[in-house]
């Protein structure tokens, strides 16, 4: 048990006091607050020299003194000066409840870095550190090794493959492109897909070739059409996706090193069976038949069905881990995340915690449509959430690494406690403001580019500014003095805001609409 004194302005004092009021912690607590409103005003040298000369706080007195995570400078000097080690805490009030848990403050937070930076850094690497391990565990006896990546037998890892999809109606280049961002985004795998019915062998031989030229990630082709499968293992594929009962022998001249994903075609009807049973039936005999013919990295696919089929489908991927246990399972997520509306990082991350749970090592999606642009990072950190989640058997929160994006764990709690001498309830309509004399602003956001991009048209001509983030665009509209209204100013303020926003979540933008719709439901009379 250690006693402590946290160091708070007068704004933050209520709240400091009633967070830890609730906090039930072994140390004993102590709070003063400073003669200052905000508390991120204070330095470290000012309250030093509060602690000595008015609050007469001496060593011994304490073991810790935690200051707020805003203060500036660093608590060295007040340890110099008091003689008790002073460590930042976090930016919000609420932030105490996690540190008042720690046994030794000094064993993890810092006198320099804000306690939300130390704590997420430590969580970080703990979890990093756990994912090397996984990794360091797969071996010959536990994974399959497709080019220079380990595919486990049994999840945990994950890995994660993105197509390119149509890629024979793309340009060499734009197919590069799209392997290029998916692979920045996390794919282990990148695969090229092409027409169902229509062969294009030569397109494929081309492709194939180009991506492992220029990626060092595995390379597969997605094609059940037997020529198009052919030049995929002349290019040197690494994988081939779709191999059924209906083409296998057609097949069966092909490297047998290369490794090869199954999927349960009813050769009889050439349609994939809608119950489970009969899904692992035919899945089952194709994969004993590839091993027949000799292939030596056979994956399964039990085939995921769009909603209101999922979880029969499902059921069929763990009923067929039941049988054959040692075979990789591979699981098109993408089935599902395309046919839903709605947000695909929550979709994608429940997905793929039922991948880890009915045993599937490989994840894949297309990022056909626009809902489901970002897919591929977030099955990448959905994925390394389930490895970590299972590793730790524990569920998938407080983990290192996260999908929270538009929500949070916890508010901060920040309250209004200074004086204020008027009230306007801002609720009317919104006024129409006079034109700025100087110009305007025309405000677009280029996603593939990740800028935004703000065009000036005015008296100072037309000038194009560029940035990553509303701030450094609002700094370079200030610099070179293109606005004259105050009006205007809070105008372009809230819109580099929304542009912001959007850049960030991957929305559109169009300037002066509402960037988030609100959920509702529709209201039926009973």
């Amino acid at each position: 048990m250690a006693k402590i004194l946290i160091i708070t302005g007068r704004l933050a004092e209520p709240i400091v006091k009633k967070v830890v009021s609730e906090i039930k912690s072994e140390h004993t607590v102590d709070i003063l607050t400073m003669p200052v409103s905000i508390a991120a005003f204070l330095t470290t040298e000012y309250v030093a020299k509060y602690l000595r000369d008015v609050a007469r706080v001496r060593s011994g007195d304490y073991d810790y003194i935690l200051l707020p995570g805003l203060t500036m400078g660093s608590g060295k000097v007040i340890e110099e000066t008091v003689g008790i080690k002073a460590l930042k805490g976090t930016l919000d009030a609420y932030g105490l409840t996690e540190i008042l848990k720690l046994r030794k403050l000094d064993e993890v937070l810092s006198p320099d870095v804000p306690a939300d930076e130390v704590m997420q850094n430590s969580a970080e690497n703990m979890a990093r550190d756990i994912l090397l391990k996984i990794e360091a565990s797969l071996n010959d006896s536990n994974s399959i090794s497709v080019d220079k990546v380990r595919i486990p037998l049994n999840p945990p890892p994950i890995r994660v493959m993105a197509e390119v999809f149509e890629a024979h109606l793309f340009s060499l280049d734009e197919v590069l492109e799209r392997a290029k961002y998916y692979v920045e985004s996390g794919a282990d795998l990148v695969a090229i897909g092409f027409e169902a019915l229509n062969p294009h062998p030569d397109r494929v031989y081309e492709l194939t070739r180009k991506l492992k030229e220029n990626f060092d990630v595995p390379i597969a082709v997605d094609s059940s059409i037997p020529s198009e499968i052919r030049a995929a293992d002349n290019a040197g594929a690494d994988m081939i996706v779709n191999i059924d009962l209906m083409n296998i022998d057609k097949v069966s001249n092909i490297d047998k090193d290369v490794a090869i994903v199954v999927v349960p075609r009813n050769p009889n009807t050439g349609l994939i069976p809608q119950d489970p049973d009969s899904r692992v039936k035919y899945l089952v005999e194709t994969v004993n038949k590839a091993r027949n013919v000799g292939f030596r990295k056979v994956i399964a696919d039990a085939i995921l069905d769009p909603p209101f089929s999922t979880f029969k489908s499902l059921i069929a991927y763990y009923r067929f881990k039941e049988v054959m246990p040692n075979v990789p399972l591979f699981m098109g997520i993408g089935n599902v995340t395309e046919l839903i509306d709605a947000d695909s990082i929550g979709v994608n991350a429940i997905m793929t915690m039922l991948a880890q749970e009915v045993g599937a090592s490989i994840v894949f999606t297309v990022e056909k449509s626009q809902k489901a642009r970002g897919s591929v990072l977030e099955l990448k950190v959905a994925s390394q959430m389930a490895a970590i989640a299972k590793y730790r058997e524990s569920p998938p929160k407080n983990l290192g690494v996260s999908m929270l994006v538009l929500k949070d764990k916890r508010r901060a709690g920040i309250e209004i406690n200074e004086p204020y001498n008027e009230v306007i309830n801002a609720f009317g309509e919104e006024r129409q403001f006079r034109f700025d004399p100087l110009g305007l602003f025309k405000i677009y956001v280029d996603h593939k580019n990740h800028l935004i991009n703000a065009l000036y048209i005015g008296k100072k001509g037309r000038i194009l500014i560029r940035g990553r983030s509303a701030k450094v665009v609002r700094h370079e509209i200030a610099a070179r003095g293109l606005v004259s209204e105050i009006s205007h100013a809070l105008y372009l303020g809230e819109e580099l805001a929304k542009a912001e926003a959007a850049l960030m979540l991957g929305k559109e933008y169009v300037q002066e609409r509402p960037l988030f719709k609100q959920l509702k439901y529709i209201k039926v009379n009973k």
